[in-house]
This record gives C-alpha cells, structure tokens and sequence, in this order.
C-alpha cells in the first residue's frame, strides 16, 4: 500500500451525522464545523414530541449518540469555554471521529500538525522517526528542527526528491538518515510518522497530500493502527535505501 492509498482508505470511510431534529436550522453551522473533515452532515425531521438529537456513524453502524443541545454548545461561539477535566457534552461524537479525519491544511497548518509529531518523538527521545517533505529543498527549512531531533536517541529518517541544488549529500544532519526519492509516493505527498518507540500510546503520524498550491488534504492521527499503516507503506526499501 502507498501513501497515497492510506489517504484514499481513509477518505472511502466517511461518517455520517445525522441531525434529527424539528427544523434544519442548525445543519448548515454543523456542515461549516465538520468541513475540514470526512463527515457528511444529514438532516432528518423528528416528531415534535421526540426529543432532538444527532448519531454518528459509519459503514459498519451506530458509533455515538447526543443530544443537539450538546451540539449547539459545540457550534455556539457564545458558548461559556469548557474548563479543563469537565466533561463536554459532545465528546462521545469528536471521539467517534478520531483516524477518521480528512482535513484542509494550508501550508502553515501543515507545519503545524507536523510540529505536534516531531514534538512528540523529541519528548520520547527513542523510537523511530519518517518525515517526507516533498523535496529535499523543502527539507532546508526543517533542517534546523532535525539538528535538534538528531542529539536524541531517535533513529529519524528524511525523504524528498533530490534536486541540483539539495542532493542527499547538500542536506545531510549528522544521526539522520536521508533517502533522496523522487518516486510520486514521496515527490507528491508530505508526511511525518513516528513509532511511539516502546510505547505504543505515542505513535503519531500527518500524511498529506498537496491537491492544489498551498493546500493539503490528509490524516492527522494518533490512531496506533493507522500509524502502523503509514510506516508500513513507506516499506522496507524504501527505510533502508539511502
């Protein structure tokens, strides 16, 4: 499996929220929320004397269940902010959305979420790191980032397509393994992905893919399962070719 197909496999698993209430009203604010997500928000009419609620689902059935109460405070931006330790009355269905997410990203976010998995291999300090920037030019501007990384005990490798002015050599990190790769599955796709080391809890991985200038549609998970699928895809070759 490619990169690119773990994307894909994610996308075919969309969820469905479907809003049972007396009126429509709220749909389309929910529609808005859940856009940067593989969500399809669907309304259904109920009875006036039901009480109105909304279900989360997916091909293989009911996943969560709340009351559209709880899914105002969600969308309300009035709302009093939840307090730490308190519980929000939607979590059971952002819970239910967790490895199913298919997200917007603009290049800064992108950066972003990859940050929250360097970050989280650095607090580790062992396991084993895969970060793709496309291209080794890209790869320059992180190249400070992973000089940091490397004083660890992570074993981190680099990916991207090697141009005239950044070959394996023009960007090579002391403790860092880079693989010049020009193949579509790296050249076309941004990823970090990390093992979680001895610990299972702390794998990690943003797999992305650039659809249009700027803009990067993919995964952003800590779902163990799924992080197993991307280092999977990035195959044995691949991790050991330079």
């Amino acid at each position: 499996m490619a990169l690119r197909d773990v994307l894909e496999t994610v996308r075919s698993h969309q969820k469905t929220l479907t809003v049972y209430a007396h009126a429509p009203a709220i749909v389309p604010e929910l529609r808005d929320y859940f856009a940067s997500q593989n969500v399809a928000v669907r309304y259904s009419r109920c009875p006036r004397d039901e009480p109105e609620h909304v279900v989360l689902a997916d091909d293989d059935g009911f996943e969560a269940a709340v009351s559209l109460d709880a899914m105002r405070t969600l969308v309300d931006p009035d709302a009093p902010a939840k307090r730490v330790g308190e519980p929000a009355p939607y979590q059971r269905v952002l819970e239910g959305l967790d490895g199913a997410t298919f997200t917007s990203y603009d290049h800064r976010q992108t950066l972003h979420a990859t940050r929250e998995v360097e970050d989280r291999a650095w607090r580790a300090g062992v396991g084993t790191l895969h970060a793709g920037f496309q291209s080794l030019s890209t790869f320059r501007e992180a190249r400070e980032t992973y000089e940091c990384l490397a004083v660890s005990d992570l074993d981190i490798h680099v990916y991207g397509a090697p141009a005239d002015d950044a070959t394996a050599a023009d960007v090579a990190v002391d403790g860092v393994t880079v693989h010049a790769d020009d193949s579509p599955d790296i050249a076309e796709t941004w990823f970090v992905a990390y093992d979680g080391g001895p610990d299972a809890r702390q794998k990690s991985a943003l797999v992305a893919e650039e659809r249009d200038p700027g803009e990067f549609y993919g995964v952003w998970t800590y779902d163990a399962a799924l992080v197993d699928r991307v280092l999977a895809a990035l195959g044995d070759d691949r991790r050991t070719t330079n």
